[in-house]
């Protein structure tokens, strides 16, 4: 009886596409202060309960081998779990584009010759300066736009799990309106946008509980 009964319940759950905007959601976890709560495999699970959800994207973009070996390792590590964690997870990529100026950057810094005991505090204040690695993501959230109008216009889901608190994202999500699909935001409270949010049907809101874990509120 238990099982026929979850089993009809998940029946009622609609079908849903979960789109990740990696670069949109690291920062606002990172403002927020939830990054070393948060987990992609926890969120998946949460929002399973209440949403069929079909499929996961998950878009990146790619560091340099060449400028940043150590992040680039960090990274596919990263990709890797999620494939792990996640099922029926697709990531897609596009390379960082890095402008000359982090070139000229790294120069000067070994021109400078810095001792030992000093060059990791030059390398934390370039970084909190953004003069470590000036870089530009280019064509990743044309890449989520376009799988998230493909898919409404296929009909291939009900509704879309956007986690992003990017505005640019508004035009998007007043086609797949359009199109009869409800769309969700998912967002963190600082660094989020409220037009977004508003022009959405819904939107969860990630937080913390008192525990020091992550829940999701809803709106």
């Amino acid at each position: 009886m238990l099982r026929q009964t979850r089993a009809f319940l998940f029946m009622l759950l609609k079908k849903s596409w979960l789109f990740i905007d990696s670069s949109n959601a690291y920062h606002g976890l990172k403002e927020n202060r939830l990054y070393d709560y948060f987990s992609y495999k926890w969120l998946f699970e949460e929002l399973s309960k209440k949403f069929e959800i079909q499929k996961v994207f998950f878009y990146d973009a790619m560091k340099s081998i060449r400028i940043e070996p150590e992040q680039y390792s960090e990274q596919q590590k990263f990709h890797e779990r999620l494939r792990k964690e996640i099922p029926r997870i697709s990531i897609k990529t596009r390379k960082l584009k890095y402008p000359n100026t982090g070139r000229r950057v790294e120069i000067a810094r070994k021109d400078c010759a810095f001792c030992p005991k000093c060059d990791k505090k030059i390398e934390t204040f370039l970084k909190k300066a953004g003069l470590r690695k000036l870089s530009k993501e280019k064509g990743v959230d044309v890449m989520l736009v376009v799988d998230m109008i493909r898919g409404a216009y296929q009909k291939k889901y009900e509704t879309v799990l956007l986690l992003s608190g990017d505005a640019d994202f508004i035009p998007a999500v007043e086609l797949v309106q359009f199109l009869g699909k409800e769309v969700v935001n998912i967002h963190c409270y600082a660094g989020s946008s409220g037009e977004l949010r508003n022009k959405c049907d819904s939107h969860l809101l990630i937080t913390a509980d008192v525990k020091g874990g992550c829940f999701i509120k809803t709106y």
